[in-house]
């Protein structure tokens, strides 16, 4: 399979740019700050509580991926078909499920993980047209614009498709710690900490790489930039149901998996 996942600037640049725009797309749509009818999330009343929880249960779904790893869950089986439709899912919905015991034990409501209904058939059609957009973008950058079809046709096919609900598992427990964070911490934190600890992440493989300081610098700023975007968008818009779809087809388009 072709790489396209790589620190360099043909692959971030781009990335950067259609996530920009799509996540531009949602402000534009929301233009005074009222068209989408949002719903507030309630405060805690123990926000450092929450937030410890919240931590333990990160590492727990962690811990539970590993005991997935190791073919401690439901096993695959020898039926292909199975394994795409049903056991890889199920065994992901088993990952992530501390985060959904915690919801009911803190009697939390799922817009505190950034999930609601309301207007889901808007927001589905919101994260289509955004990701469309995403993809012609990133795709048109890098002169691929002949890939398109071909990442359409691979999104529907049940091989990828079981690959969503993981990519939607990761935004539910990313929306769980950001909210918790929040609450212990303020906005400005909750955006600000997890932005400069990815982009710090790329730094040392920069480094081994021996890549220049410029480039390294550039890379820095782009994606601490992108995610403090994407995770005030999500703040702003209180929503991972569009930005789920968004992060499906554009992985599907990095090839973020096989």
């Amino acid at each position: 399979m072709e790489e396209i996942m790589q620190s360099n600037s043909f692959f971030i640049i781009p990335l950067t740019i259609a996530y920009g725009s799509i996540c531009g797309l949602w402000f534009w749509l929301d233009k005074n700050g009222k068209s989408w009818n949002l719903e507030s999330i309630k405060s805690s009343t123990h926000p450092w509580l929450d937030f410890g929880i919240a931590l333990v249960v990160c590492i727990a779904v962690m811990g539970v991926g590993q005991l997935f790893s190791a073919g401690y869950l439901i096993p695959r089986t020898e039926n292909t078909i199975i394994n795409q439709a049903l056991i890889w899912p199920l065994n992901n919905v088993i990952i992530f499920s501390p985060i959904f015991f915690v919801l009911i034990i803190r009697k939390q409501d799922l817009n505190t993980i950034f999930i609601s209904t309301n207007q889901i058939l808007r927001k589905l059609a919101l994260g289509f047209v955004a990701s469309i957009i995403g993809i012609v973008i990133f795709t048109g950058i890098r002169g691929e614009w002949a890939r398109i079809p071909e990442i359409f046709t691979s999104s529907a096919q049940l091989k990828t498709l079981s690959n969503f609900p993981a990519i939607f598992f990761e935004n539910v427990a990313l929306a769980f710690l950001f909210v918790r964070l929040k609450w212990a911490t303020g906005t400005k934190w909750a955006i600000g900490i997890p932005a400069i600890l990815f982009a710090f992440a790329h730094v040392p493989g920069s480094i081994a790489e021996g890549d220049p300081i410029g480039h390294i610098l550039t890379f820095f700023f782009l994606t601490g930039g992108l995610t403090t975007f994407i995770l005030y968008t999500a703040y702003r818009s209180r929503d991972i149901i569009w930005l789920g779809v968004v992060h499906y087809l554009m992985d599907v388009t990095i090839k973020a998996f096989g």
